[in-house]
């Protein structure tokens, strides 16, 4: 009986090791031009903390195999983790997007940008931006060194950058794609920074760089953009800490591949892991079929996502876990966001037409209870469908003053505009 527990809570160290390790691993890979981590820190923090637990209940009863440098490296990356956000630098601007292009009424999406490019800009529209949209980013840059610094916007269409409230560089307006510069002095120190663009159809291009005292022209680093005012050193200190967390979470998979494999030839969990391998691979005919339902199993996961060019099935599941989860930690406060978000989790959403996206769009952004539907969209059984579970707990009631309507339907009389999208309108209708 007791073989059996100190088998049981070793392999439950291992797999938890294993897990933690993968999550670590995940916190260094981004998704989408950078926008989000394929894994949530926190996630990997409370793995290792059952790690810890576990390994220190089986020391406690005398398991021979204790993780202490696997358990040292992972408490260090936690705990620099939990002292990156203390530092408020080279966190990104903040941005507003806007679904017209005069920067003018509510943002549509309200964000933090560490890359200001067109495809940030693109990801942020879910891959499907406005024919015309204007972006605005604000916050502040900190620079090292006094001196003469230039800057150059590239962009199809306009743009503009105002650095401590002047204009540095003024390339705005409609045209094709153009490069424009400008000079300022700066001391050391952080600076506010705004950098606007506006796009009014077809091609989408940003870029800017910057230069010191006539130097060579670079890349204006994320380090540098911050949404507070940060002095150089606290920047320097930052970029100290991210580099230490990169390698602390290296070191720390590095250390669980290690540990994994010495617990793995040990007795007894190396003969019990070696029995249960023959069991899995007794089932197969031969080496090369398992070989080839491994290769099947991974082109299915590589394969596009129906309706989003370039989704891949893996990223999707991923998306949608962190939604779930993300969720579920809503539940005490939240307990009617949490069962809208079971119902149809928004990582999915980028699979719905255009139309019923603007649906939930205006739906959400007026925060409309009751709506119902023009004859033109009930017509479309599946958008109904869809935009009944999706637009959740809003109901859909025939008595509902506010109406979701195509901009290509004659105006109906006595309805006054609420909203407009690029397809459909809200209106409120007697």
């Amino acid at each position: 009986m007791w073989r059996r527990t100190s088998l049981l809570l070793e392999l439950a160290i291992l797999v938890t090791a294993a897990v933690a390790a993968t999550l670590t691993a995940g916190t260094l890979i981004q998704l989408n031009a950078g926008t989000t981590q394929l894994t949530d820190p926190r996630s990997a923090m409370l793995a290792w903390i059952l790690c810890a637990c576990l390994a220190g209940v089986g020391m406690a009863v005398g398991l021979r195999r204790r993780p202490f440098s696997l358990l040292t490296a992972a408490l260090i990356w936690i705990l620099l983790d939990m002292l990156r956000p203390t530092f408020n630098a080279g966190d990104g601007l903040s941005a507003e997007y806007f679904s017209n292009p005069t920067w003018s009424g509510a943002p549509a999406v309200s964000v933090v940008d560490t890359e200001q490019s067109a495809a940030r800009m693109r990801q942020r529209w879910n891959g499907t931006p406005p024919e015309e949209f204007s972006v605005r980013w604000t916050g502040f840059l900190t620079v090292g060194q006094p001196g003469l610094y230039s800057f150059t916007t590239t962009s199809d269409d306009g743009s503009q950058l105002v650095v401590d409230n002047r204009l540095v560089v003024d390339n705005g307006g409609m045209h094709s794609l153009a490069t424009r510069s400008g000079s300022i002095r700066l001391d050391r120190g952080a600076h506010t920074v705004q950098l606007r663009y506006v796009q009014f159809g077809a091609a989408s291009v940003l870029a800017w760089s910057w230069s010191r005292d006539g130097g060579a022209d670079a890349a204006v680093p994320a380090w540098a953009l911050s949404q507070h005012p940060a002095p150089y050193a606290t920047v320097v200190n930052a970029r100290i800490v991210d580099w230490g967390l990169g390698s602390f979470a290296v070191l720390t998979v590095l250390a669980c591949v290690s540990y994994l494999q010495a617990s793995l030839r040990a007795e007894p969990v190396g003969p019990w892991i070696a029995a249960r391998q023959q069991a899995v691979t007794a089932s197969y005919r031969s080496r090369p079929s398992l070989i080839f339902s491994v290769a099947v199993y991974i082109t299915i996961m590589f394969l596009p996502w129906p309706g989003a060019s370039g989704w891949r099935f893996f990223t999707s599941v991923v998306e949608t876990f962190r939604d779930l989860n993300n969720t579920a930690r809503a539940i005490p406060g939240r307990l009617e966001a949490f069962q809208a978000n079971i119902n149809t989790p928004r990582a999915g959403e980028y699979v719905l037409p255009t139309t019923v996206r603007e649906m939930l769009t205006l739906l959400r952004g007026h925060e409309v209870e009751r709506y119902q539907l023009s004859n033109s969209i009930a017509a479309d059984v599946l958008s109904v469908q869809q935009i009944v579970v999706s637009a959740w707990p809003s109901r859909l009631e025939p008595s509902a003053k506010a109406r979701l309507v195509l901009n290509a339907e004659p105006e109906i009389p006595g309805c006054t505009l609420i909203d407009r999208q690029a397809d459909v309108s809200l209106v409120h209708c007697p």
